[in-house]
């Protein structure tokens, strides 16, 4: 059993499980933006799911050793809800892009792109809010991040109270249109609270660090 803390390595180790969720998003985005065949789209999906598995293989990783290292940089519990928040977002991503495969969507509403959008924005911010938990304190910093991360969940229900109003009462549509895409709705906005959910662990150790 170790008894040297590894600071360096854990930080590491959740800001590349950031960066891996920011980089899926950004996919995401991509396939969104681009995309205009069903073969594009499947494509971008399977590479998602294929960033997807690599996060899951760093929260393995992050796992293994808070259970091998004896003393950790931050309360082991906080270690482990980070990384399980981060990978939650790209768990959601991963599941819109199957998503777009499954229901046959080669081109996005103005309010799916704009969520991705979000998403996107979200992963970023989250990208720095871990890496400035190097040095706690820069809370003035890592709070800003934090503050952005939980403006971009209300900007995510916003859209989201857009989409199912246009959804509803917009123009007549097929019903198994309607279904499809107000799951595909909700689960873009899941990602965006799941973002927040990443700013809420990072303040609790703020929190118990101050």
């Amino acid at each position: 059993m170790r008894l040297i803390p590894r600071r360096a390595e854990f930080f590491d180790m959740l800001e590349e499980l950031a960066e891996t969720v920011c980089r899926g998003a950004a996919m995401l985005l991509e396939c969104f933006e681009n995309a205009t065949t069903p073969e594009e789209v499947r494509v971008a999906s399977a590479a998602i799911h294929e960033v997807e598995n690599a996060a899951d293989d760093i929260c393995h990783r992050i796992i293994r050793e808070l259970n091998a290292t004896f003393i950790t940089p931050l309360d082991r519990e906080d270690i482990l809800a980070l990384a399980t928040r981060l990978d939650d977002v790209l768990d959601y991503v991963d599941a819109v892009a199957k998503r777009l495969v499954s229901f046959r969507i080669s081109r996005p509403t103005p309010q799916a792109l704009e969520l991705a959008r979000i998403i996107a924005r979200g992963s970023r911010s989250t990208v720095e809010a871990v890496r400035l938990l190097r040095d706690l304190r820069r809370v003035e910093e890592i709070r800003a991040q934090c503050q952005r991360l939980n403006e971009y969940e209300n900007d995510g229900d916003a859209v989201l109270r857009e989409a199912l109003d246009d959804l509803f009462n917009g123009a007549p549509r097929v019903p198994l249109e309607v279904i499809k895409w107000k799951d595909l709705y909700e689960h873009l906005e899941i990602a965006t609270d799941k973002c927040e959910d990443v700013a809420n662990v990072i303040e609790t150790i703020l929190v118990k660090h101050a």
